[in-house]
């Protein structure tokens, strides 16, 4: 074989390796054009087609084409590895965040549920927030658990107590379910320690305040700092991740939640005859509407602290057809409860002295 019968073999062999190894990709087609011309090149120099050429010219210019493709498949093989490296990074950052949540992080999240998830990436995709773009976010799921939550605070105070009409269902669901109440519950469960999140500092900072003045004791009601929307958002997801790991089971969330929720701090006691209606001073008012009664009027009685904690003291007065009613409420941490307290004694009055 001569010279240029070896270079040509060389050439071809390493233009098919490279070949074969690109077949799926647009490389291939630069392959197999510069391996037709190549093959043409040393055909016609091995035919004698340049009768001119010097034998040390030729083999010069074998060695040199060798050379060349040598160098080719080294640079080839550079790109192709660095090409594989970046692609292997890409794919463990886009996992990394992912791995932050370890065993002991899902294990903390379950045992403040006291419920054991069946799909683990539930739980994780719960705890996502948007800014972690590369893996999916708790908002399908906030949103299913918005209104799964909703429907089941709803259906629980609807069959407690029969008594209750819309309007007293209307405020318990949403004292139960408010963004700030949903965002105290999550503060007083620590929940912001387990969020995934990227490049939210001043998201974070609001976290940070709101969790601190609410480890000091204050009432979400009195809380100076507002409530990060990304808390309740996080309680609503969890919520939506437990429902679709039980299947859609209304009941069996309900089960969970209601300790979640601490909905034992909202619920009137079972004894409804001496308890407080939720929405006592809206029904005052509207009972004063039907009989042309003139409108509640709301005096503050006493308002000291207590503590560590403010303790207030209303009253309020009714002018009827039969003179003026006035009632004291009892003492209460809020204003709105304080009048809340004194409407609702003043409704039971009315009651008993059947002025209504």
């Amino acid at each position: 074989m001569s010279v240029f019968g070896i270079a040509l073999f060389s050439t071809k062999t390493y233009f098919l390796l490279n070949y074969w190894d690109c077949l799926d990709s647009k490389r291939s087609l630069i392959i197999r054009s510069l391996y037709f011309t190549m093959e043409h090149h040393y055909t016609q120099l091995d035919d004698g087609a340049s009768a001119d050429v010097k034998p040390a010219s030729n083999f010069g210019a074998a060695v040199l084409t060798v050379l060349l493709a040598l160098l080719l498949q080294i640079f080839w093989r550079c790109c192709r590895s660095i090409c594989r490296n970046h692609v292997k990074k890409y794919k463990f950052s886009s996992s990394s965040a992912a791995a932050n949540m370890d065993g002991s992080t899902i294990a903390a999240v379950e045992k403040i549920l006291k419920y054991t998830f069946k799909d683990k990436r539930l739980l994780k995709e719960a705890l996502t927030h948007s800014s972690c773009r590369e893996d999916m976010s708790y908002e399908r799921l906030e949103f299913i658990g918005d209104a799964a939550l909703g429907l089941a605070v709803a259906t629980y105070f609807f069959c407690w107590e029969p008594r209750l009409n819309p309007d007293q269902l209307t405020l318990l669901r949403t004292k139960s379910v408010s963004n700030g109440r949903l965002a105290l519950v999550a503060a007083r469960h620590e929940l912001d320690r387990f969020v995934r999140s990227k490049d939210t500092a001043p998201l974070n900072r609001n976290v940070r305040e709101y969790v601190k003045a609410v480890k000091q004791g204050d009432d979400h009601k009195n809380l100076t700092v507002r409530s990060p929307d990304i808390l309740a958002d996080i309680v609503e997801a969890l919520a939506g991740a437990v429902y679709l790991d039980l299947n859609f089971d209304l009941t069996k969330l309900w089960t969970i939640f209601k300790d979640v929720l601490m909905i034992d701090e909202i619920t009137v006691p079972n004894d409804f005859e001496s308890s407080e209606i939720i929405g006592a001073q809206t029904e005052l008012y509207g009972l004063c509407g039907k009989r042309n009664w003139g409108k509640p009027v709301y005096s503050l009685v006493k308002a000291e602290r207590c503590q560590y904690e403010m303790k207030y003291v209303y009253s309020v007065e009714v002018e009827t057809d039969d003179g003026v009613c006035r009632h004291k409420g009892d003492e209460k941490s809020t204003p709105k409860d304080a009048r809340n307290s004194a409407a609702y004694l003043l409704l039971r009055s009315l009651q008993q002295f059947s002025i209504i």
